[in-house]
């Protein structure tokens, strides 16, 4: 951002929430592995355990959606009838596949952060009543208590 001379303009937070997608036909009960961007298996790690279900990381979450509606590009051992996505449930819509459960995963408070970014001075006309964030960056040496020496001041000033 500095390189650059951008600064954050606005920021939106989006919940994460998983779905387990199958085709037509397929029950929970017959689906033995689950596909998805690796992440998202490892933030549905305690479902797919308690099922016992393999998991099998991806490119991508709608990816393995795709896949497994064209049932093209799917691992060895895996076919439609016995194999899941972890994914939204737009892609499940997207990809005609159908939510055997939502929300399996194990952090219902996880969320992403987007930003927006612009160049300084673009932005000149930000809404008074939202609330204001500030961010910092800066640099420090790679040595033992560097950053709590840095944070310090904000916590002996109670400053969240």
């Amino acid at each position: 951002m500095l390189r650059y001379d951008l600064t954050i303009v606005a920021e939106h937070e989006f919940r994460v929430s998983h779905c387990l997608l199958a085709a037509e036909g397929v029950k929970r009960d017959d689906v033995k592995y689950a596909m998805s961007h690796p992440q998202a298996l490892a933030q549905c790690d305690n479902y797919l355990r308690g099922l016992g279900i393999t998991p099998n990381p991806a490119y991508d979450t709608a990816g393995s959606a795709k896949m497994i509606s064209e049932n093209k590009g799917l691992p060895e051992g895996c076919t439609p009838a016995n194999t899941a996505a972890i994914a939204s449930d737009l892609a499940g819509k997207t990809y005609g596949l159908n939510c055997l459960d939502a929300a399996i995963e194990d952090d219902d408070s996880n969320f992403t952060r987007f930003l927006l970014l612009g160049r300084r001075g673009v932005v000149q006309h930000l809404s008074r009543k939202i609330p204001s964030k500030t961010s910092i960056v800066f640099t420090l040496p790679n040595t033992p208590g560097a950053l709590y020496k840095a944070l310090a001041c904000f916590s002996l000033r109670d400053i969240d």
